[in-house]
């Protein structure tokens, strides 16, 4: 774990806030290539998420339902799936997993934020002063955002990518590519992350508008594109006797309003289901 807080910590401060991508994409079905620049590691991050960090994240707890499991006691990973197609090994996912998994991200992801218009509010939570989370308190799901070259420090996207829900033929095609530096504007992947993001996101594999939840009984859709705000107090937020001071109170209030904004703003960006927290 003393690895990982040190990279996560090297991650933040290399991370600086910039806008992602510009512009609204008015359909899911219609999002674009974004351009990712060539790197040594395919990946502009440190290091990426490994099958371990994708493990430990993504498995229940995770996904846990509050309230009745869906019919058929799915779970949200499945590794006897991932195994049969080559993507886990032992009850456990591999490398391969990891790698389809960061790829499948690059492409998706900075998309996902662009047709949301994430970038722009992210850069308004900065410049109001907003204390981002750094080190061992950045999120999991945040860290991989950013390692997937979307340079937000506040707003990410929550779902994880069940990749083992992919054919075998995509699976492998992912595969071949892997150490293609311009993979994410590779045309083919582009084809298979336009036809089969809505059943990767999903946090259990079932159709259907049935809701979901975790993280305390949050819930929501389970095709919902889920977005998260994190913020930290920051110095200057409370006293020496532990009271919140007014500059607490001052920034809470601008978040909120950027809250109520953000929220419409989501509604009208996307054609589909879409929930928020401030986490």
């Amino acid at each position: 774990m003393g690895k990982r807080l040190q990279i996560i910590t090297l991650v933040a401060l290399l991370f600086a806030l910039s806008g992602c991508v510009g512009g609204i994409v008015e359909q899911p079905t219609q999002m674009q290539p974004t351009q990712i620049q060539p790197t040594q590691k395919i990946l502009p991050c440190v290091e990426q998420p490994t099958a371990n960090m994708i493990q430990t994240d993504t498995e229940p707890p995770y996904g846990a339902a509050s309230g009745p499991v869906p019919p058929g006691d799915v779970t949200p990973v499945s590794t006897d799936t991932a195994q049969a197609k080559g993507l886990a090994s032992n009850g456990h996912l591999n490398d391969d997993y990891a790698t389809v998994q960061n790829m499948y991200r690059a492409i998706l992801l900075p998309r996902l934020v662009d047709t949301l218009g994430l970038a722009a509010y992210d850069e308004e939570l900065a410049a109001d002063g907003i204390v981002a989370a750094s080190g061992d308190k950045i999120p999991f799901s945040l860290y991989a955002q950013q390692c997937a070259g979307v340079n937000l420090n506040y707003l990410y996207i929550r779902n994880n990518l069940y990749v083992e829900r992919l054919t075998q033929d995509q699976i492998d095609t992912f595969l071949a590519l892997a150490n293609d530096p311009d993979f994410a504007t590779n045309p083919d992947l582009d084809q298979i992350v336009t036809d089969t993001y809505p059943q990767i996101i999903r946090l259990y594999d079932m159709d259907g508008d049935v809701q979901v939840g975790f993280d305390g009984g949050f819930r929501f859709y389970n095709d919902a594109v889920v977005v998260y705000l994190t913020t930290s107090v920051g110095p200057g937020e409370w006293d020496p006797s532990g009271h919140f001071t007014d500059l607490y109170y001052s920034r809470r209030a601008l978040v909120n309003d950027l809250i109520n904004r953000l929220q419409a703003t989501l509604q009208t960006n996307w054609d589909g289901h879409i929930s928020f927290r401030w986490a």
